[in-house]
C-alpha cells in the first residue's frame, strides 16, 4: 500500500484520470481503478463513483456522463405488438409474460383477431406467420421487463393503505397452520380479508374475503357485507365450494372474524382443518397475502366502497380476474432454499406454470374426472383479451362509485384504448 494522499490531492488524481478511464477498455479501466485504489486507499467501488463525479463535474452540471447505449436487437414494431400483448395478458412481470408466450398467448391473441401492430393496439391485425411473432419469441424475460419498463410506471395506481390489527382470541385451542410448512398436494387454503374502506375503518364498507391453495395457487374471491360471523361464513360458503378440488384445511390469520367458536363449529361442519398462523410471523400467510395485492389491491384498487350495487360489481369482477389469473398467468413456485458464497438464503424456484397446469399435474382430478373435462373445456374457450376488455369495463363502472374524487386517469385510459381496439 503507497502512501496515502490528502483530500485535495484525491480530487485532482480523479480529475486527471475521469476523461481516460471513461474512453479506455476494460482491461485499461481496471488498471486506472488499480491507480487509484492504490495512491488513495479508497475500494474499487467508491473509486469508479469518485471518476464519475470528476467527469460530470469536468464538463459541468448539464453535461452528464454520456450513456454508451447499444442499438436495439428488436424493432420498434416488435416493442410494440409486445405491448400490446402485455396490456391484453394481464400486464405480468417479464418472467411470466415469457412463459405465457411459450404458452399460447400470442396465437391465442392471433386467433381471436385480438392482436394489434399499433399503439394502444390500433391499426392492422398481426397475421399468424407475421416475422414480429418470431421476433417476440426470441426475447428474454429480461428484455421485455426493459421493454415494459415505462409503460408499467405509467399504469401504477396510487394507493393509501388502513389496515389494522385484529385481536387474538381463542389462539389456544386452533393448531398453527400448514401455510408455512411443506403441503402434502392440493387442498391447503390460506384466507384473509381485506377492507375496501379507503383511508378509515370508520362506518359500514365492503370487505373482500380472499382463499388461495398453498401448493397450486388456484384463488377464489368474494367480495362480503362486513367482517360480521354471518357474512363470513356465507362467503366460505361459495369459497369452498368453487375450488375444484376437496378442500383439506384452512389456514387464517389472528383476526377476530376467523377466531370465533362459530367458525371452530363451521369447520367442523364441512369436514376441514382449522388452523391460524404463528404470533409474530407474519410471512406464515404469505400465499394469501400476495394474492391480496395481486387479485384485490391491483384490481380493485384501494378506495372506500358501500352498498349491495358495488357489491355485486366487485363479484362481478372476481369473476373474470380469477379466471384470469388461475388459467393463463403463471407462476413460480419455491422448492427449497440454499446458501449464496456469501451466507444468504436464496430460494430455488421450479419454472412457472398455471393454476390449472398444477392442477392437472398434481393428478388430484383422476378420480373425478367431470371436474377435469369441465376445466378443460373452460380453458379451450377462454380469450385474453376479451378477458382483459372485461375487467377494464368493469374497473371502469367501479370507479364511479369511489367517494374520493381525485381519480387516478390511468384506468379510464385503458378502458378508452380497449373500447378503441
Amino acid at each position: 500500500m503507497g502512501l496515502r494522499i490528502s483530500l485535495m490531492a484525491r480530487k485532482e488524481l480523479t480529475r486527471s484520470k475521469a476523461q481516460e478511464y471513461h474512453r479506455a477498455s476494460k482491461k485499461r479501466k481496471g488498471q486506472i481503478l488499480d491507480i487509484v485504489c492504490e495512491d488513495t486507499g479508497w475500494s474499487r467501488d467508491n473509486a469508479r463513483r469518485q471518476l464519475g463525479r470528476a467527469l460530470v463535474k469536468s464538463k459541468g452540471k448539464q453535461a452528464a456522463m454520456p450513456a454508451r447505449r447499444r442499438p436495439l436487437k428488436y424493432s420498434a414494431r416488435a416493442r410494440q405488438v409486445l405491448t400490446n400483448a402485455w396490456l391484453l395478458s394481464g400486464t405480468t412481470c417479464g418472467q411470466y409474460l415469457h412463459a405465457q408466450i411459450a404458452g399460447g398467448l400470442i396465437e391465442r391473441l392471433v386467433r381471436f383477431g385480438e392482436l394489434k401492430d399499433g399503439p394502444k393496439n390500433k391499426g392492422a391485425a398481426v397475421a399468424a406467420d407475421d416475422a414480429v411473432i418470431e421476433e417476440i419469441r426470441a426475447m428474454s424475460s429480461a428484455t421485455m421487463d426493459r421493454y415494459l419498463k415505462e409503460e408499467r410506471r405509467r399504469l401504477e395506481p396510487i394507493s393509501l393503505s388502513a389496515t389494522k390489527k385484529p385481536s387474538y382470541p381463542l389462539r389456544g385451542e386452533i393448531p398453527f397452520g400448514k401455510s408455512y410448512m411443506q403441503v402434502d398436494g392440493p387442498g391447503w387454503l390460506s384466507t384473509d380479508t381485506v377492507a375496501h374502506c379507503g383511508d378509515t375503518l370508520k362506518g359500514n364498507h365492503l370487505w373482500t374475503l380472499n382463499s388461495t391453495d398453498a401448493c397450486t395457487g388456484w384463488t377464489e374471491t368474494v367480495t362480503i357485507k362486513s367482517r360480521a360471523r354471518v357474512w363470513i361464513k356465507e362467503g366460505h360458503d361459495e369459497i369452498l365450494s368453487a375450488f375444484p378440488f376437496k378442500v383439506k384445511g384452512v389456514n387464517y390469520d389472528d383476526g377476530s372474524e376467523f377466531i370465533n367458536y362459530e367458525m371452530i363449529d363451521y369447520s367442523k361442519l364441512h369436514n376441514y382443518q382449522m388452523t391460524r398462523s404463528r404470533p409474530y410471523h407474519s410471512n406464515d400467510n404469505a400465499h394469501v397475502e400476495q394474492k391480496n395485492y395481486d387479485i384485490v389491491r391491483k384490481h380493485a384498487f384501494r378506495y372506500r366502497y358501500e352498498g349491495q350495487e358495488v357489491q355485486d360489481l366487485l363479484n362481478r369482477l372476481w369473476y373474470w380476474v380469477n379466471l384470469r389469473k388461475n388459467y393463463l398467468v403463471p407462476t413460480k413456485k419455491c422448492i427449497g432454499h440454499t446458501k449464496t458464497a456469501s451466507g444468504r438464503t436464496r430460494g430455488i424456484y421450479d419454472k412457472p406454470k398455471t393454476p390449472y397446469q398444477r392442477v392437472l399435474k398434481s393428478k388430484v382430478l383422476d378420480k373425478d374426472k367431470g371436474k377435469d373435462a369441465e376445466l378443460r373445456r373452460t380453458f379451450e374457450r377462454l380469450n385474453d383479451a376479451h378477458i382483459t376488455r372485461m375487467i377494464l369495463s368493469l374497473q371502469h363502472e367501479l370507479l364511479k362509485h369511489v367517494k374520493d374524487k381525485d381519480m387516478v386517469e390511468f384506468i379510464e385510459e385503458a378502458v378508452r384504448s380497449a373500447d378503441a381496439a
